[in-house]
C-alpha cells in the first residue's frame, strides 16, 4: 500500500511538471514568434528580415506543436482557454502572414508596425491572459 501510495503521488507530481513545462514551452514560443515579428517590422534590412522570418517560422511550429499536445492532454477546465489561445493564434497567424509580413516584404513597415502594435498587440495579450490561466506564470527561465 506504501508503494502504491508514493508511486501516486510520484505520477501525479510528474504530470503536473510536464503540463508545466507544456505551458512553459508554449508561453516561450509565443514570445519568440513576438518578438522576432516585432524586430521584422523594425529593419528595412531584406537579409535581416529573411533570418527573422525563419525565425518566426520556428517559433510558429513549436508553439503549434505544443498546442496540439496541450489540446491532446488536456484537463477538461482547461478547454475554455485552450480554445481561446487556438482561435486568437489563428486570427495571429493569419493576419501576420496576409497583412504584416507582405507589408514589410513591400517596404511598407509602417503599416506592418501599425498592424503589429494595433490589433496583433491585442491578441497577444488575449493569448498571454490564457497562458497565465493556463500555470504559465510559473515558468523559470
Amino acid at each position: 500500500m506504501k508503494k502504491f501510495l508514493i508511486g501516486g503521488i510520484i505520477a501525479i507530481l510528474a504530470m503536473q511538471w510536464v503540463q508545466a513545462a507544456t505551458i512553459c514551452d508554449a508561453k516561450l514560443a509565443l514570445a519568440d514568434a513576438r518578438l522576432n515579428l516585432m524586430m521584422m517590422v523594425m529593419t528595412w534590412d531584406r537579409a535581416e528580415q529573411e533570418a527573422l522570418k525563419v525565425d518566426i517560422d520556428d517559433a510558429t511550429i513549436k508553439l503549434e506543436t505544443v498546442m496540439d499536445a496541450m489540446l491532446n492532454d488536456r484537463n477538461k477546465s482547461d478547454d475554455s482557454q485552450l480554445t481561446i489561445l487556438q482561435d486568437t493564434w489563428a486570427k495571429f497567424k493569419k493576419t501576420r502572414e496576409t497583412k504584416i509580413v507582405p507589408a514589410v516584404y513591400a517596404g511598407d513597415n509602417e503599416k506592418a508596425i501599425g498592424i503589429a502594435t494595433g490589433i496583433q498587440a491585442k491578441r497577444m495579450a488575449i493569448m498571454n491572459g490564457a497562458v497565465q490561466a493556463l500555470n504559465g506564470d510559473n515558468c523559470n527561465y
